[in-house]
């Protein structure tokens, strides 16, 4: 519980950045519930803050498309943010640490073998980790700052996952 109370928002924003990779199209956000919302119209309304928030997630997404990140790698990345060695009190190191390990190498090995002429691949996809999570940091700043202003209710999943977080 307590990795996933670590990550939680880096797995959706890398969810998000994904869905953004197969079915988005440059200039607009491709929605979970299937719907594509164009940028320019989300951008006069939405404030400094999310406008950076969007405009770094299209940054990455852009590196992330010229990566041509698959399937596989993907999930490599969600089981790497998920088993992360920064959580405070982590009660069994030696299970996560040969989790990382063995999720880094199959990562390199598939890398490696499927995209042979991409020797650099493997290492920039470790890069964009830091990056999705500043993006995930930046949007838990902002979903909390909406919550403060009472924009989002207290009883939602994810303000309560907010909250458990931070204590």
């Amino acid at each position: 519980m307590k990795l996933l109370q670590n990550c939680w928002s880096e797995l959706l924003v890398l969810d998000h950045l994904y869905r953004q990779v197969v079915h988005g199209k440059e200039g607009s956000i491709f929605l979970v519930t299937g719907q594509q919302v164009e940028c320019a119209t989300i951008v006069p309304q939405a404030g400094a803050t999310l406008s950076s928030l969007m405009g770094h997630a299209q940054d990455l997404v852009a590196k992330l498309r010229a990566l041509q990140l698959d399937q596989r790698e993907f999930v490599c990345l969600k089981f790497l943010v998920l088993f992360s060695l920064d959580v405070k009190n982590l009660e069994n190191f030696q299970l996560v640490e040969g989790v990382q390990e063995q999720v880094n190498a199959a990562l390199l090995d598939y890398t490696l073998c499927n995209y042979p002429q991409q020797t650099e691949k493997f290492g920039q996809l470790l890069l964009r980790l830091p990056e999705i999570r500043a993006i995930s940091l930046q949007a838990e700043e902002y979903l909390y700052y909406k919550h403060l202003n009472g924009d989002v209710p207290y009883n939602n999943l994810l303000i309560e996952m907010l909250h458990a977080k931070r204590a």
